[in-house]
């Protein structure tokens, strides 16, 4: 039998005073438990608010204790302290009540015993990739240093904890550097890992091929689980019932597409979205497409069946899950809503978590964490509802009369006719007029697509316009009283205690329409009437266009300014491990850009080393009269490497920039002439390279007007000519790289995350240095806030990101050793202007050739004749 728990008179002296310095009121402290049961080493961490506890417990060791003083007296735990006890369990720690003498002692929670964790041996793991261990066997094994050296780095973020930041030039095989470890750890010390990426290509590599790979070499098995959003996943039985009530759902006859669906469930393993065949009408897959709201759970008939809920099972008993960034935010911000960083959210509880493609992180967390809403989505829940006589109201109504009895009353089918389908074509009405008015003056003051509301004194406001305010406040009402009379309805049926499976998956249909317009009530009130609490954020109106002649869909959205200091507490410091990389991480050779953008520039750490140096926060110190009320998370250990890539970029690729091509103007004959000569350099480089090229443009409007061009020029008899928007960006991909000879001309999904190894990808033209546009709400709103700060928003945010850009874009280029090519980038500015300096450093080291295009032209020719 266990000693009981015993405080030392030291410990005991310690808390007495302290409680005394506070008045007799509550204080927290954690301590220590040595061996033989004595607690020691008290330490006050705060004062009335337990809950700072919970953030400075993850740096406490596990098997100690939470001590706080009941000043009445009396021990016995509150249903807080119950809370807080479950919480610091969790975290291995127990929890004590003491009274203000410190005579008494009531154990919560024993503490308990600290679990021991395996430390990773860097020298096995590293051995395992080198020339003697597993990998060498297989086809095609190259030792690479660089691999190695980036492992040993992430072993020490796993062993150490804190955040790592690893740029790992093209070639270094970044994937096994950090799976090795991270499957290592997950195995051996139980703690789940979560890698995330920004591109599903990424994500399939890993769950298809990576990870297999990982056990190989490990000779261990994982669980492991790719994890999508539950958006992505088909409901079996909403679609069983969308197919039952098609004709009261759909005003067009979609059974076609149901049937289709139905029969690809009896046959796929995956249940979700990408494993279909064929896309279905968004009319369908929003019936059909399982939702939280709309979910029976446990009740479901199908719950065993379920795609999503086996993928929910799946990532529970996983040891490391495979998630892409837009998901990772999706659950960080129902975190931070819900201060859970505990417990289970859209994923399961984490502690290590890998970023790869980090140079996307800040974008990913804009879009996550902030808030958006679109004229289509509006309209589109109101379809769902109602559709001239079809949707959910009508297949209610058809299920209501099928159901017989008391539920089949025509005062509830009257009412369904005339409070809820009034209150539904009520709101449209009003949805219309509210657009009309509002869609022309964002026409009016969108210049570039999008317009910045508020913002500095005199800020663009559309509510400023009487008409707009009067019709977005009915509209406002007019969802109000949508979503009460929805409530009300569900809950009159739902009273009435007869509702069998199809009726009750109508409910769930009527609950997830009213969250739906909830939602969107809420992103126009923050968007278009913000209270003061909302003066961190951006807001913004933007028309995106369709392609299709006529207005485009209206979108408004909000964002947070300056993430930093959010994900330097809800993500930094709620996690033991956090690695982050990329072949493009660091500007000027460090990494103080990305450290800054993301919140972890609170410590610095020293020169890099051979394995990436290591930087210490400073101890919070002081004495316990200034231990506040509620402490902030520290800053987390932030140590750095840059691997080298192992290409031989001096002797297989050249970077060529012409100092004589007329240059973008205002005015429209300088345009024509820019864009001749860019669609001229690009014939001339192919006509060099025999094909093969990628050019990248900045906007789409460019890359029209050179695909124009070239066409006059006759580029597309003698190559394939592959423009953006013309077709699908991965059949282009595929027939671009089976051609071997295209010409492809892309914007800004083609500068990233495409691969094109070897002979069919052989040479690069760049129009402009990709500079995020200024007059970009986000943008503009990050440059002002630097501003006040006494920043240089343009070299410290504007260079740097246009530096990681401009990196991505070359690096489609070389993507083995035995590739080679050319890159010409038609823009002087990298050589005339002097942060060109700052660019041309973050680029991989290729000889660089200026002049005159007829004579830079006669490198290029002479670059691929040898």
């Amino acid at each position: 039998m266990a000693l009981p728990l015993r405080l030392a008179p030291e410990a005991a002296r310690v808390i007495r005073e302290e409680v005394a310095r506070a008045g007799g009121r509550e204080v927290s402290f954690l301590a220590e438990v040595t061996r033989d049961r004595v607690i020691a080493a008290p330490r006050a961490v705060a004062r009335g608010n337990r809950a700072a506890v919970l953030a400075v417990a993850r740096d406490a060791p596990e098997g100690g204790l939470m001590l706080h003083n009941h000043p009445s007296g009396l021990l016995e735990p509150s249903d807080a302290d119950l809370t807080v006890a479950a919480r610091l369990h969790d975290e291995g720690i127990g929890t004590a009540i003491v009274n203000n003498a410190v005579n008494r002692i009531y154990v919560v929670v024993e503490p308990p015993e600290s679990r021991q964790i395996e430390a990773l041996n860097a020298d096995e793991l590293s051995d395992l990739l080198g020339p003697a261990g597993p990998l060498s066997t297989l086809p095609g094994y190259e030792d690479r240093i660089g691999q190695r050296r980036m492992l040993r780095f992430v072993t020490g973020r796993f062993n150490e904890g804190g955040v790592g930041l690893v740029e790992a030039g093209t070639g270094t095989g970044k994937s096994l550097a950090y799976l090795v470890p991270a499957v290592r750890w997950a195995v051996r010390n139980g703690e789940r890992v979560v890698v995330s990426t920004n591109t599903i290509n990424l994500q399939e590599q890993l769950a298809g091929k990576d990870l297999g790979l990982t056990e190989k070499v490990l000779g261990e098995r994982l669980k492991w689980a790719l994890v999508k959003g539950r958006g992505n996943y088909v409901s079996i039985r909403r679609a069983q019932l969308a197919a039952e009530s098609a004709r009261d759902l759909f005003a067009d006859d979609r059974s076609g597409e149901l049937a289709a669906i139905l029969d690809w469930l009896e046959r796929t393993q995956d249940g979700s979205r990408s494993d279909l065949s064929f896309t279905p009408a968004g009319e369908v897959w929003d019936e059909v497409k399982s939702e939280t709201d709309a979910c029976l759970r446990t009740r479901c008939p199908l719950f065993q069946e379920c795609h999503y809920q086996r993928s929910r099972r799946d990532a529970a008993g996983a040891d490391l899950l495979v998630v892409n960034h837009a998901l990772f935010f999706s659950d960080l911000a129902v975190r931070i809503a819900t201060e859970n960083f505990r417990d289970g959210a859209v994923l399961p509880p984490y502690r290590r978590v890998i970023f790869d493609e980090a140079h996307h992180l800040e974008d990913a967390a804009t879009a996550r964490l902030g808030t958006e809403i679109t004229r289509a989505g509006l309209f589109r829940a109101l379809s769902r509802l109602d559709r001239r006589g079809k949707g959910i109201l009508s297949s209610l109504e058809a299920t209501l009369k099928t159901t017989g009895g008391s539920l089949a009353s025509p005062l509830l089918l009257k009412r369904i006719r005339d409070r809820t389908r009034r209150r539904v074509e009520k709101l449209r009405n009003d949805l219309r007029s509210f657009f009309d008015l509002i869609e022309p003056w964002t026409e009016a003051h969108a210049a570039s697509g999008s317009v910045r509301l508020g913002g500095p004194p005199g800020g663009l406001e559309p509510t400023s316009v009487s008409g707009i305010r009067e019709s977005l406040d009915r509209t406002l009402i007019a969802l109000g009283d949508l979503g009460r009379e929805l409530t009300s309805l569900y809950a009159r049926i739902n009273a009435q205690g007869e509702s069998g499976v199809a009726l009750e998956g109508r409910l769930l249909d009527l609950r997830a329409s009213k969250t739906r317009l909830e939602s969107g009530e809420r992103a126009l009130r923050l968007c278009l009437l913000p209270g003061k609490e909302d003066s961190e954020r951006v807001r913004w109106l933007e028309v995106r266009r369709s392609g299709r002649p006529g207005f485009g869909n209206l979108v408004m959205a909000t964002a947070t300014v300056d993430l930093g200091p959010l994900l330097a507490e809800s993500l930094f410091g709620n996690t033991k491990t956090v690695v982050l990389t990329s072949a493009t991480l660091a500007t000027k050779g460090d990494f103080s850009y990305l450290k800054g953008r993301l919140g972890l520039d609170g410590a610095s750490p020293p020169a890099v080393d051979g394995d990436g140096g290591r930087g210490r926060p400073t101890p919070v110190s002081g004495t316990p009269e200034e231990v506040p009320g509620d402490l902030p998370n520290e800053p987390p250990d932030v140590a750095q490497v840059v691997v080298q890539s192992p290409f031989d970029f001096e002797s297989r690729s050249r970077l060529v920039v012409p100092t004589d091509l007329p240059g973008p103007g205002g005015e429209r004959k300088i345009m024509e002439a820019y864009h001749r000569a860019t669609a001229n350099v690009i014939y001339e480089v192919a006509a060099a390279s025999g094909g093969g090229l990628f050019a990248l443009f900045t906007s789409f409007a460019a890359l029209r007007a050179a695909a124009s061009a070239l066409r006059a020029r006759g580029a597309e008899g003698r190559w394939p000519l592959f423009v953006q928007g013309e077709g699908g960006r991965s059949r282009f991909l595929r027939e671009f790289i089976a051609s071997g000879a295209g010409v492809l001309l892309g914007t800004a999904s083609f500068w990233e995350g495409v691969d094109v190894p070897g002979e069919p990808l052989r040479a690069l033209v760049i129009q402009k240095l990709p500079f995020r546009v200024p007059t970009e709400p986000i943008t503009e709103a990050r440059v002002e806030a630097m501003e006040r700060r006494g920043q240089n928003p343009f070299l410290e945010f504007m260079v740097p990101e246009a530096a990681i850009r401009l990196k991505q874009g070359i690096g489609r280029l070389i993507r083995s050793r035995t590739d080679r090519g050319v890159v010409v980038l038609l823009d002087d500015r990298i050589l005339k202007k002097r942060y060109g300096r700052i660019l041309r450093k973050a680029l991989p080291p290729m000889p660089l050739i200026r002049g005159p295009w007829a004579e830079a032209k006669r490198h290029v020719t002479r670059f691929y004749e040898a």
